[in-house]
């Protein structure tokens, strides 16, 4: 006995019959395709079927299609497979039908994917489209705080009492707020605000940049550490008048280093991040410069490092996902962290370094160190080149860029340890980086070297 079904489905013709004797299925597709070929559009009939067995698991007994692939497998049968596949996960004994635009729920107000995505008002840029920008330069908002001090009495919030004579129909709209002193204090961006006002809703205080998981942990240190030293340098040089007084400018005290890390901890959003680095050798850097060959190979790479670099679409989409990506990591590993600014050790001021993050994990010796991390646009870590296999586990590579990155910020800072961290799409990479004694000297042994000989002079020259 068979069961035969016809269903017209946008276009496309299909049959299923199920023999009860023998268990079979067959499944056989009309497809018409349009094809736009030297500006003709052609149509092409596609003829595919397949036979089933009806078993836990089902078996493909035989398959062919009318394509010039079909001979073996090609992806219309692929697709019929999947398709099939999925109808029979949905619990479906027949092939559903594809309802009209008229028959289903209107999705004209649903947004698209792509898009201006959602935000405060405040961090939104108002500037003309320009198709392949990489940075966004337009009106921002100029909101600030215009006064100082703090709210007047509750009792001056109410309005009503300063129009009590006038008409109801004459009230500004202020008196149709409903606004007195019994409504609460909450906290904003300004300080506290009255509860339901626009800037409780507005400008509420933005999430913590720490995260807190050991609420018995020390406070975390100020780099660089007190009491850690760098090794004077080596290299012999003999300044010009204008480059001793460039000198004196980049020298800094203990507790200015403190007050520099603290006040740029917001990274690449402070102008004055991006004024200190520039004049300064920083540690993302450091294996370029260690491994430069040539005076005119030098100087090109002293200019491209004073000049910058354009932030490309990944670059951003990398520093929008790194708060996330931080806090992910911190939870994951049950460690306490706090953001980390520009870090300059006053044994070398003309060097800088900018770690993510600093990091407490009761379970280490030293408890405190550094994070460091990178958010690609890749779908798991193992297709990052970054990494190699050793010993049956990924590791960075040592002789990378990010490794010498990390060697440069332990040290500037003095800690001993450095978490390496990557959040791709599907999961996180974290390794635990410690210092490399051969790596820092040479590091800093070359950067002495390149920043008097080649940076220095190359610097001044720029910004005459």
């Amino acid at each position: 006995m068979q069961n035969s079904t016809n269903v017209m489905v946008e276009g496309r013709q299909v049959f299923y019959t199920t023999n009860n004797v023998t268990g079979q299925i067959l499944l056989m597709l009309l497809l018409l395709e349009t094809v736009l070929f030297f500006s003709v559009i052609k149509f092409f009939l596609c003829v595919f079927q397949m036979t089933l067995r009806d078993s836990k698991p089902v078996v493909l007994i035989n398959s062919n299609c009318s394509c010039v692939a079909g001979c073996g497998i090609c992806n219309h049968l692929v697709a019929l497979l999947f398709q099939t596949a999925h109808y029979s996960e949905c619990g479906m004994t027949v092939v559903p039908p594809v309802l009209s635009c008229t028959q289903t729920e209107q999705k004209w107000h649903k947004p698209r994917t792509m898009g201006v995505k959602p935000g405060p008002v405040d961090a939104m840029v108002v500037l003309k489209p320009k198709p392949g920008a990489t940075t966004a330069s337009g009106v921002r908002s100029t909101l600030y705080k215009g006064y100082s001090g703090e709210l007047p009495h509750p009792a001056t919030l109410n309005p009503r009492p300063a129009y009590a004579g006038m008409k109801a129909e004459s009230l500004p709209l202020i008196c149709t707020m409903n606004i007195s002193a019994d409504k609460p204090l909450v906290d904003s961006v300004f300080g506290k605000v009255q509860a339901g006002s626009v800037l409780s809703y507005q400008q509420t205080l933005p999430p913590p940049d720490s995260v807190v998981l050991h609420e018995d942990a020390p406070p975390f240190p100020s780099v660089p550490l007190d009491g850690y030293h760098l090794n004077q340098s080596e290299y012999s040089f003999v300044p010009t008048h204008q480059e001793q007084l460039h000198l004196s400018s980049l020298s800094v005290t203990l507790s200015q280093s403190h007050l520099i890390e603290e006040a740029t901890r917001c990274q690449s959003a402070t102008p004055e991040w991006h004024s200190l680095r520039r004049e300064r050798v920083t540690a993302s850097h450091f294996r370029e410069v260690s491994h430069v060959r040539g005076p005119r190979t030098a100087e090109g790479l002293a200019e491209r490092m004073i000049r910058g670099t354009r932030q490309t679409a990944n670059m951003k989409r990398g520093l929008e996902m790194e708060t996330g990506a931080l806090k992910d990591y911190a939870v994951l590993k049950n460690l306490n962290l706090t953001k980390c600014g520009l870090v300059i050790h006053p044994d070398a001021p003309w060097l800088g370094a900018s770690p993510d993050g600093l990091v407490y994990d009761p379970l280490e010796r030293p408890s405190f160190g550094l994070v460091e991390i990178k958010c690609p646009n890749a779908q798991s870590y193992v297709d990052c080149n970054v990494l190699k296999m050793a010993q049956g586990k990924y590791k960075l590579k040592e002789s990378h860029c990010y490794y010498w990155q990390v060697q440069g910020q332990l040290l500037i800072t003095g800690m001993q340890w450095c978490d390496f961290v990557i959040c791709a799409h599907d999961d996180i990479f974290v390794q635990r980086i410690y210092r490399d004694g051969t790596v820092l000297e040479e590091a800093k042994k070359r950067c002495d070297m390149f920043f008097f000989n080649i940076y220095l002079p190359k610097y001044l020259s720029m910004s005459k």
